[in-house]
């Protein structure tokens, strides 16, 4: 889908969720446009193009898709933006290879709260 909405931008939530929660979390955006594969993309965290309504939208979906798995533990989701409007790409329950940048970006150990989360 991401090849198909020209003009479109890629972000992605990487977060720590405890019981549908989200702990700590970080809202990065791709430099290139929608399309280039997210392990191939350069990541600026914080976002700098980003809408606060767009931001919201993220926000708010992240917190949404985090509580109806109940995740407890790592979780890297990846949006489309367009005008305000949000599109889910993909959600992971895992820790992506953003985790350490989003970790170093906000000061926060991503990976020692996720552990600590499930024990």
């Amino acid at each position: 889908i991401s090849k198909f909405i020209l003009g479109a931008k890629e972000i992605e939530v990487d977060a720590v969720g405890r019981d549908g929660e989200i702990v700590v979390g970080a809202i990065s955006e791709h430099v290139e446009n929608a399309g280039v594969h997210s392990g191939d993309a350069t990541l600026v965290l914080p976002a700098q193009d980003l809408s606060k309504e767009t931001i919201a939208r993220v926000t708010d979906s992240a917190r949404k898709i985090v509580a109806s798995l109940m995740v407890t533990g790592p979780v890297n989701i990846q949006f489309l933006a367009k005008d305000n409007d949000v599109k889910v790409i993909e959600c992971n329950l895992r820790a992506s290879r953003s985790f350490p940048f989003a970790s170093k970006a906000v000061d926060r150990d991503f990976i020692d709260i996720a552990t600590r989360c499930l024990l």
